[in-house]
């Protein structure tokens, strides 16, 4: 069994969340579009970057986590330096932060507060409207570069700077999030929550869905409500 609950944050921060385990588990992590900085109860602190891929994470029995998730525009400019470098990737803090600052980060996140130490550039107003606009709406990657007045190439480069992925992956990913809100909150069929999301038909959704989270979508929804085979966490979409 596991205990999850998170708390929203402002600017650039998504929430704060903490998780413990009374038994073995095992979380599927799907992508969110975010990132997180982890730290356990003996103190290991991991940077997680943003991923398109699913994950199956071990938790064993009196896990202890907490950490701080950042919004999809933030990864980049919080930690200085091309987010693109942390894509698919789990790191020791310790490895893109100095010594000092890494320790002072992972006290002040256990603590619940977001670390004083960083010192973030700015988030690119451009890179925050697009991420928006891609995330809620089919909009077109080009139609939302022209509206933006910069070209295609240019915005992907932005947001494999400040985000790690590109903008199609973002838009990816904010489709997928959208069918995965539909679902908790409503009781219609597939068919219902693929047009909701955004995806062309069922069919879509389920080649999506498939690549995502490794699963059908009914399979992933009967695992998230409890009634898979596959153990899972307590609603935790992504723990890094």
């Amino acid at each position: 069994m596991s205990f999850y609950r998170e708390r929203q944050g402002p600017g650039v921060v998504r929430c704060w969340w903490e998780q413990r385990t009374s038994a073995d588990d095992v979380q599927r992590v799907v992508p969110d579009g975010c990132s997180d900085v982890i730290v356990s109860a003996d103190g290991e602190t991991l940077v997680v970057g943003p991923t398109m891929r699913v994950d199956l994470v071990p938790l064993p029995e009196g896990s202890h986590l907490r950490g701080l998730r950042f919004r999809t525009e933030a990864l980049g400019p919080l930690l200085r330096l091309p987010a693109r470098e942390l894509r698919d990737r789990t790191l020791p803090l310790t490895a893109v932060l100095p010594d000092r600052v890494a320790r002072a980060v992972a006290e002040q996140v256990w603590a619940g507060r977001f670390p004083d130490v960083l010192r973030p550039a700015p988030v690119d107003a451009r890179v925050r409207r697009a991420v928006r606009e891609l995330w809620s709406a089919e909009t077109a990657v080009a139609e939302v570069a022209a509206g933006l007045g910069l070209t295609e190439r240019h915005l992907r480069r932005l947001f494999l700077d400040h985000t790690g992925i590109s903008p199609k992956a973002v838009q990816r990913v904010g489709r997928f999030q959208r069918f995965l809100h539909a679902a908790d909150t409503s009781k219609a069929g597939l068919a219902d929550l693929a047009a909701v999301a955004g995806y062309a038909d069922q069919a879509h959704l389920t080649r999506e869905v498939r690549a995502l989270a490794g699963l059908t979508p009914g399979a992933l929804l009967a695992e998230r409500s409890g009634r898979g085979v596959q153990p899972a966490g307590a609603g935790l979409d992504r723990l890094g």
